[in-house]
C-alpha cells in the first residue's frame, strides 16, 4: 500500500525502538525504498509509573530481554546485574521468570531482594504484584498479559508506596478526573 503512494500506520505499544523491533522494521523500509516516521512512545518501564532510581537504594537502571531471539534464555553478564545498588528491568521475562530469579540469585543477588511484577502496565487492566526474587516463580504463575519484572529495592519502595504512586501517577483514562491533579 504504501508503495502506492497510501498512508499505511503500523501501531506499536511503548517505545519501538525498545525490544520492539522499530531499527529491524525501519531497515527494512529504507531497504525497499520506503520512507518512514517513528513517533516514539513512552516505554513500558517508565509507564509503569514505578520509581527505578531513588537516591540511596539504586544508582542505576538496566533494561533487559527475558528471552532470546530464538526464544532461548538471553546472554547477559549476570554477575553485572546482581549489582544491588541498581534497578533491574526485565521486558518478556514471565516465562524465564524462574530461570532469571536463579542466574540472579547464583550470580549473588540476595534471595529476599524486592520484585514488583507489572503486567499490562499503564493499562485499565494494569496488576501489581510483590514478590521477591525467591519467590518470583509462584508469583508469575498464571499471569498472560505482558509484564515487567522490576527487581532491585526500588521495587520494595514501589510496593511500599503503591496506594501514594496510584494517587500520583493516575493512568491517562483517570487523570482528568484525578483530584489534585495538576
Amino acid at each position: 500500500l504504501a508503495r502506492e503512494g497510501l498512508g499505511v500506520v503500523r501501531l506499536k505499544g511503548g517505545d519501538p525502538f525498545l525490544f520492539g523491533r522499530g531499527g529491524e522494521e525501519l531497515a527494512v523500509l529504507r531497504e525497499a525504498g520506503i520512507e518512514a516516521y517513528v513517533a516514539p512512545g513512552l516505554t513500558a518501564a517508565l509507564a509503569a509509573g514505578a520509581p527505578l532510581t531513588h537516591r540511596g537504594l539504586a544508582q542505576a537502571v538496566t533494561f533487559v530481554t527475558g528471552h532470546a531471539a530464538q526464544g532461548g534464555e538471553p546472554d547477559l553478564d549476570w554477575a553485572g546485574l546482581a549489582n544491588p545498588k541498581q534497578t533491574l528491568v526485565v521486558y518478556m521475562g514471565v516465562s524465564t521468570a524462574g530461570r532469571i530469579a536463579e542466574r540472579l540469585m547464583a550470580a549473588g543477588r540476595a534471595a529476599e531482594t524486592p520484585v514488583l511484577v507489572v503486567e499490562n502496565a499503564s493499562q485499565e487492566s494494569e496488576r501489581r504484584i510483590g514478590s521477591t526474587l525467591q519467590g518470583l516463580s509462584a508469583a508469575v504463575a498464571g499471569l498472560e498479559g505482558p509484564a515487567l519484572l522490576i527487581v532491585g529495592e526500588t521495587a520494595g519502595l514501589a510496593l511500599s508506596l503503591d496506594g501514594a504512586l496510584a494517587n500520583a501517577c493516575p493512568r491517562a483514562e483517570n487523570a482528568a478526573s484525578a483530584k489534585g491533579s495538576v
